[in-house]
Order: C-alpha cells, then sequence, then structure tokens
C-alpha cells in the first residue's frame, strides 16, 4: 500500500510562487473502483467545454482556437482519475501554508493572467496545468542546444512488439531496460566514435491503440561533422537495438519500422497539442508528445482525459490514465547525455518542480483572493473562469462572478 498523501508542502519559495505539494504515494488503480466514476457529476467541470474544434477541409488537420479553460477541466478530470491521494489533487487548489490569500497577476511576457500563492504538483506527466509551463521550457532548452550545436543532428525513434495483453508497467520495465542495454557497453561506445555522436537527449513517451500499450523513446543525437549518412546510422544502431531488446526479454525479430532516423532540423508537422495548434519540431517531439493530440486509433493519455471530458464513459478511460500514471510515477521525461546540457547551455536549468513553482516577480498583481473566496471557487472548479474573468474586467468583475456562488447568507450579511 503506497504511503498516504499528506498534502503538505515540501518546502518554503519566496515571491508568492506555488509552493510544490509532496508528492505522498500514487494510489494504485484499483483503490478507485470504476463505479466511483459514473456517480461523480461532471456539471462544472464540462458546462463550459467548447464547441468541437474545426477542421481544415484540405488537409484534414484540426484546427482549434486555444481554449484557456480546458487544461483546467482536464485537471479536473486527472483529479477523478487519479484518486484524493495523488499530487494533482493539490495543485492549484490548496494554499501555500505561508499565504492567507491568493494573488492574480498579469504575465508581462504572454499578457494572461495566473495564480501565485498556491501549491504546484510540477507532474509533468500527469498535470494539463503544470505540464505546458514545464514542456515550454523544456522545449526552449532543447532548441537552443539543436541551435549551439555545430553539427548535424538527427531524431531516432525506438519501439518494441508489443500487444493488447501487455500491461503497461512490465512493459515498460522490459523497454526501458532495453534502452539502457542498448547504449551501455563498448559496442555502442564504439559506434559512437565511428559515426560521430558526441551526445544525445533522450525522451519517454507511451500512446494506447488497437495493440495494446505502445512506449516508444525520441532522442536527438548530435552528431560531431556532416559526412554520417542516416542510412548507415541506422545500419549500425538498428543491429545493437535489435540486441538490447532482446536481451531485455522482447522475443522474435524487430521489424525496421521499430528504429526510425529522421533529419530532426526537418521535423516539421502540424501536431494539436492542449487544444492549441503548434508547428511540431524536433523539441517537441521530445517534451510535450504525450500531451499532445495522437492519430487515428491511438490515444496520448492526455486524449484519455479529452476523450472522458467530452463523453463520460464507463471509466475505463479513467483507469487507464491512473494504470499510464502509476507506471511512469518517478520516470524522468528527458534524460541529457553526461556533461551536454552543460556544454550546450552553460547551465543544468531548473527543474520541473522549479519550472511550475516560478512566477514574474515583477508582474503586476490584478487581484488578491481571501482564503473564503477561494474556497468557493475551488469548490466549484472556477480556477480557469476566475483568470479569464480577471484578465478581462479586474477586481470588479472577480467580485461579480463570486456573487453568483456566494451562500445566501453571506449575501445578507452584506447588505447589512
Amino acid at each position: 500500500m503506497p504511503p498516504s498523501f499528506e498534502g503538505r508542502a515540501d518546502r518554503p519559495t519566496g515571491g508568492g510562487a506555488p509552493r510544490r505539494a509532496s508528492t505522498g504515494g500514487l494510489a494504485a488503480p484499483t483503490d478507485r473502483p470504476l463505479a466511483d466514476a459514473r456517480r461523480v457529476p461532471l456539471d462544472n467541470i464540462t458546462k463550459s467545454a467548447t464547441p468541437p474544434e474545426p477542421v481544415n477541409c484540405v488537409t484534414g488537420e484540426l484546427n482549434p482556437e486555444f481554449d484557456p479553460l480546458k487544461k483546467w477541466q482536464l485537471q479536473a478530470v486527472a483529479r477523478l482519475a487519479l484518486g484524493d491521494r495523488h499530487r494533482v489533487n493539490v495543485c492549484m487548489r490548496h494554499l501555500r501554508p505561508d499565504r492567507r490569500e491568493v494573488d492574480v497577476r498579469r504575465s508581462d511576457k504572454s499578457g494572461r493572467a495566473y495564480y501565485a500563492g498556491l501549491m504546484a504538483c510540477g507532474s509533468v506527466w500527469t498535470c494539463p496545468v503544470c505540464a505546458p509551463k514545464i514542456q515550454a521550457v523544456r522545449a526552449d532548452e532543447v532548441r537552443a542546444a539543436i541551435d549551439a550545436w555545430q553539427g548535424t543532428v538527427v531524431l531516432l525513434t525506438q519501439t518494441v512488439p508489443h500487444s493488447r495483453q501487455d500491461a503497461l508497467q512490465p512493459l515498460l520495465d522490459r523497454f526501458t531496460e532495453a534502452l539502457r542495454k542498448f547504449k551501455a557497453g563498448s559496442p555502442y561506445k564504439r559506434a559512437s566514435k565511428r559515426l560521430g555522436i558526441a551526445g544525445s537527449i533522450r525522451a519517454l513517451e507511451t500512446t494506447d491503440g488497437l495493440n495494446g500499450w505502445h512506449p516508444h523513446a525520441h532522442t536527438i543525437l548530435f552528431l560531431n561533422g556532416h559526412s554520417v549518412s542516416r542510412k548507415s546510422l541506422h545500419g549500425e544502431l538498428f543491429k545493437l537495438w535489435e540486441s538490447a531488446a532482446a536481451r531485455a526479454g522482447f522475443d522474435g525479430q524487430l521489424s525496421p519500422d521499430a528504429f526510425n532516423v529522421q533529419d530532426a532540423s526537418k521535423v516539421r508537422n502540424y501536431i494539436t497539442k492542449m487544444g492549441t495548434e503548434y508547428r511540431w519540431n524536433a523539441e517537441h517531439e521530445l517534451v510535450k508528445a504525450h500531451s499532445k493530440r495522437g492519430l487515428s486509433h491511438s490515444l496520448t493519455p492526455f486524449d484519455m482525459l479529452r476523450r472522458y471530458l467530452e463523453a463520460p464513459d464507463d471509466g475505463r478511460l479513467l483507469a487507464r490514465f491512473a494504470d499510464y500514471a502509476l507506471a511512469f510515477h518517478g520516470r524522468r521525461q528527458l534524460v541529457w547525455s553526461d556533461g551536454l546540457k552543460k556544454q550546450l547551455l552553460g547551465t543544468e536549468g531548473l527543474t520541473d518542480e522549479q519550472i511550475a513553482e516560478s512566477i514574474g516577480e515583477a508582474d503586476a498583481v490584478l487581484a488578491r483572493i481571501p482564503l473564503s473566496d477561494w474556497t468557493i471557487i475551488r469548490k466549484h472548479n472556477l480556477q480557469g473562469h476566475v483568470l479569464e474573468v480577471v484578465n478581462r474586467y479586474g477586481a470588479s468583475g472577480l467580485e461579480h462572478l463570486l456573487e453568483a456562488y456566494r451562500p445566501p447568507s453571506h449575501l445578507c450579511m452584506n447588505s447589512g
């Protein structure tokens, strides 16, 4: 049994930044019966959902407008899936212990409103509120590394055989073991020397489709010079991947499709993520893949939340998301080869939690929300609405919104 979640902050932070919630334990999916999902009302989550996204009739691609409320709605669904003990339950919902009110600030950079004074979970895997903030910083870091590199960069994708009968946890364990064996030992070192591989950045992800869970890794390889062809890279490294997969317990011959090499500087596909259209580059493939929209019958983990938000089922989608959260808990999304980040960026950068906690110290405060009003906002899942109202109409707009939700006794006391 995982340890119970205690809902306390790990450490103090300055400047009114959100404080990271204790990781506590991750409840197993069996701790939350599927029947529970059928009994949970979604009125406050879905009542402001946007209509279906328009489709480009020429390309068939989704072209949605940005929906500022969607990430808050998806976070509410994630809470249903993960149970009371997961840290996402306090993320952007509970005040820091040293605060008695919540600030709403406006970012000088983006022009959008955000909260300060709340705890943040900093989970890039499971939190639709924290993940976009972390992913944006990570994508900038990867892009800066690519721009700083004087040689060639290629994008490597590695997969393994899988079926609908494979449970995610053991499948992912074997897959990550194959990734470790792929680079371990002298064969990879000799191949790297011949091919000019100087470093790498690897990202882990999974989708869920007709053939079940599909864990895979995207890796950017940094090559010295420009003379190595993708065919040569594939030929040498695919043999090592076949051997590593076999030693990790994957039987049978791998398909060549299980090992794909692309020019990372030319990865340019339009893919939608979290309701926003992106020009999808190599850096996005590494850091945003689990939250983008899947293709055809394949669902990314955040797709499961979207699908449940649009059409709640008997809890199967929530159970699959909980399986994913349990399997990926504690894993790193990005793995840089030793010394590469410091070499190209001059710093090791911030942790995910530090990014989630960060705020603009000079950003203007638009409104201050006392605990009594914040309790109302949290109860009715109004976090996204409040930001939009305050961003447009200021503190007076927030007061008008809250009047519709305050109990009658509160109104009577004020009128007296």
